[in-house]
Order: structure tokens, then sequence, then C-alpha cells
């Protein structure tokens, strides 16, 4: 069970690492120069179709992907929700059908049906808890699912809650009548935000590096779970540190992941699906136990390395072939086991007698490799690491050096890479970085070296 949540923040962006029992289960990256989308709502246009998809335009410059959408494709504008975001030269996906999540209910203001979280066992209180859902769906259309957190509440806490989401969608559906398309109607929740509301549970402790940040955790705390607000607490030191998330970081942009027992995954994404090969380490006509063991050592790894990757899509992962549907059974139920706590929806198809298993797993936020790396240009050039992550890299050492007793940063960088550092909180301009010396409390200047490799960088202090 996830007992801490990690936030690093700079003006860049965020970093956030979800940690269970010591060990890093999941990362999540924001950039403020390619803020995510999720969950935004939008007022439309259509622009056109191609097969089963369809184009639709949300902003000027950005076009986004809808899927069997049930609009009238004669409609001038229609009202979308961001559903995954667009990534590695991937446009966005929208979808007709919009989600409205509180605290207590998530209220699916053009759905049907009503649902009691899993989580909630007790059957006389499902059975009152559906009641309830059922009743509020009658009066305020729509579909509405009842949260885990909704267990020790009130009715009337829960009737309040979907009553404001109801009137939230409203006010959004008069905005939409009074203006044209395309245009932004709502923003979704922050990368935190959507942590704190989906992923933590209410015992979780928080840290974070940054005192806004803590200032605006603190708020959301009061919003979706006021316990979390006594366990916050301000890193003055490298955040990153603790637990060697650092090391988890960048061992998880590494092909190779070795295993305890000798054997290595070998992780390969492509544009259509991500392969994971298993190589068990044994020689050619090793005992049908040793290779079930180590077959099963591969499976907690690749289980922990899809979460803590956050790989999604098509996931298909290349076993030894093993003789026997028991001893597939039994990868199949450890891979289970695995994966039982992941929080993004998946799937687990099924494994072939040659050892080919499929998982699916939901698209939302970008994978942690394609967050802080890019494709190179040129055909078959490999990948680079994106100006905004060397950007978040720089401040946060900068503010390490600065929290140190450092009055001047000079940093050395490639006019590329000093371009990139002039967008701060994502809006540019900052063309002599003040607005950074103002975050670290230090001077900050640059000397751009046009000579300098555009990922190469250095900081002098004095």
């Amino acid at each position: 069970m996830i007992d801490e949540l990690l936030v690093s923040a700079t003006p860049y962006g965020l970093r956030t690492a979800l940690i269970d029992n010591g060990e890093v289960a999941a990362f999540n990256i924001e950039s403020t120069l390619a803020p995510s989308l999720l969950g935004n709502i939008y007022l439309a246009s259509p622009q056109r179709r191609s097969g089963s998809d369809g184009f639709v335009s949300i902003s000027k410059t950005q076009n986004a992907i809808t899927q069997n959408s049930s609009t009238d494709a004669a409609a001038d504008s229609a009202v979308f929700q961001v559903t995954r975001d667009g990534w590695d030269g991937k446009a966005p996906r929208v979808n007709f059908q919009i989600t409205l999540p509180g605290r207590y209910v998530v209220y699916f203001p053009r759905g049907s049906g009503n649902n009691v979280a899993r989580q909630i066992k007790n059957s006389n209180k499902r059975e009152k808890l559906q009641l309830l859902a059922s009743g509020l769906s009658q009066v305020y259309g729509g579909g509405v699912t009842i949260r885990s957190a909704a267990e020790d509440t009130d009715d009337e806490a829960i009737r309040a809650e979907v009553q404001r989401l109801y009137r939230y969608w409203q006010g959004i559906l008069a905005t939409a009548d009074a203006n044209k398309a395309p245009l932004l109607l709502a923003k979704g929740p922050s990368l935190v935000e959507r942590l704190m509301r989906d992923k933590l549970p209410s015992n979780a402790r928080i840290f974070t590096d940054d005192e806004e940040t803590l200032t605006r955790l603190s708020e959301l705390s009061q919003k979706w779970s006021p316990g979390f607000d006594s366990r916050l607490e301000l890193i003055n030191g490298a955040l990153f540190e603790r637990h060697d998330t650092v090391g988890a970081m960048a061992r998880a942009l590494q092909p190779v992941v070795p295993l305890d027992g000798g054997g290595q995954l070998t992780i390969e994404p492509t544009s259509a699906l991500t392969t994971i090969d298993v190589d068990c380490g044994l020689r050619s006509g090793a005992k049908r136990h040793a290779l079930l063991a180590a077959s099963l050592e591969a499976a907690r790894g690749a289980a922990q390395e899809i979460r803590r990757r956050n790989i999604v899509g098509l996931i298909v992962i290349d076993f030894p072939s093993l003789d026997g549907a028991d001893a597939r059974h039994a990868l199949m139920t450890e891979i289970r086991k695995r994966m039982k706590n992941d929080t993004v929806a998946h799937k687990i198809v099924g494994i072939s007698e040659s050892g080919l298993m499929e998982i699916t797993r939901r698209r939302g936020e970008a994978p942690i490799l394609d967050a802080l790396t890019e494709l190179c240009p040129g055909t078959y050039a490999g990948r680079r690491p994106r100006l905004d992550a060397l950007a978040f890299d720089i401040a946060s050492d900068a503010r390490l050096r600065s929290k140190a007793g450092a009055k001047n940063i000079t940093l050395f960088a490639s006019p590329a890479l000093a371009s990139c550092l002039q967008h701060v909180n994502g809006e540019a301009g900052d063309t002599d970085y003040a607005a950074l010396s103002k975050w670290l409390a230090a001077k900050f200047t640059v000397r751009e070296e046009p000579d300098r490799r555009r990922e190469d960088w250095a900081i002098e202090v004095g």
C-alpha cells in the first residue's frame, strides 16, 4: 500500500514519486512548458474524420482525437473532456462523456447507471449507498458512483456534493452556450490533486521541497482529506535522495533491468506497443522448476516496472516457453497478484503456449520515458533528454546550492537550454532570469556557449 508521496517542484514543473514500503511504486511528471490537459473541458469544433476516429479543435493551435463520438457530425461545436494527454507526437484524446470527480462521488452528467466503490465491503452499507446513488441520479440525471471515502460520511454530505457538481456542470453548459468554439471551459485537476484524490490512502505522508507547493498541498488536503494536513512535511535537502528515488528514476529510463536471480528484462517501447523480453539467465535445458522460479521472478519485476515507468497501451511480455498449463497459470496468478494494487485501469489478457503474455493498460499521463526524453531528429537516432527536464534538473541543483549559502550562481549552457530556462512557470520573457533569481533567493546568470552540447551544463557558485 502507498504510504508516502514525494513532490519535488521547481518553476519548470513537478516530479512525484509514490512510495510503497520504502520502494518507488510509480513516477509521474508534469512540465510547466508542456502542461497536462487531463480533465480539461473544452467547447470544441469538429474538423474531420478518419475511420472511427474524429478530430476536433480544442484551441487555435491544438487538435484532439475523439473516438466513436455520439455527437451530431453537423454540429458547429460540442463539449468534450480530455481523457489522455498527447505525447511523442500523438494528439490528446477527448471524450463526449464527462467525468466530474468529487471527494465522495463521481458524477457523470451524460452517463447512466449507479455504482458503489468495491472497497466498501459492508453489504448493508453498500445497499444503502446504492439506493442513495439511484435517487440522486433520478433527481439530477446522469450517473453517480459512490467513492470509498463516502463509507464513513453522512448522506447529506453526499447529496450536497452531487448538487454542487450538477451546478458546476450547468455553469459549464451556460458558458458553452454563450461562446464560440474553440474555448477552454474548465481546467482539470493538477497532477498533485489527482494523486491525492485517486491514489493516496488517508494515512499516507506527503513530503515536498518547495514552500509554495506545501501551501498548495495544505489547501488540497482540506478539499480531499483533512487528515493529510497533519502529515505534510517540508524537506530542505535533496528530496529525491529519500528512498534512493533519484537512482530509481535513472534506472527507469534504462532499457535493461537486472534481476536478482541473474536474469534480466529488456524493455522496448514502440509506437504500437511495449515489449518486455525475459532472459532468465539459465542454461539451455534447465530443469522445469528452475525455469518456472526464474519466470515468476521476472513476472514480479515486469509488474513493478510497468507501474514505476507508467507503461501504457498494449504490453507484451515474452516469457520462456513453459510446459504445462499449470506453469502458465502460476505466471498469470503471480502477475495478477503484483498488479492488484495498480490504480491505473488494466486488463491481463492471457498467456499463450509459447509464453507471450498480453496486458493492456489505460493511456492517461505520459510514461516517464516520454516525460523526460524525446526522440532525436533523424531515423533510428535514439533518444535525448527533453529541454524542460534539463531545466528542472538545473533549477533543483541551483536550489540546493542556494540553500547551502551560495549568493551568485552561474550556469554554463547551450543557447537552446538557456532559452528554455527563460520560460519560468510556463511563461516566456524572463530574459535576465530575474524570476528564477527571485525563486532561488540568489543571483542567477547564464553564460551561453554555442559549442556546448545541448544536454551538457555546468554550474559555478560564488
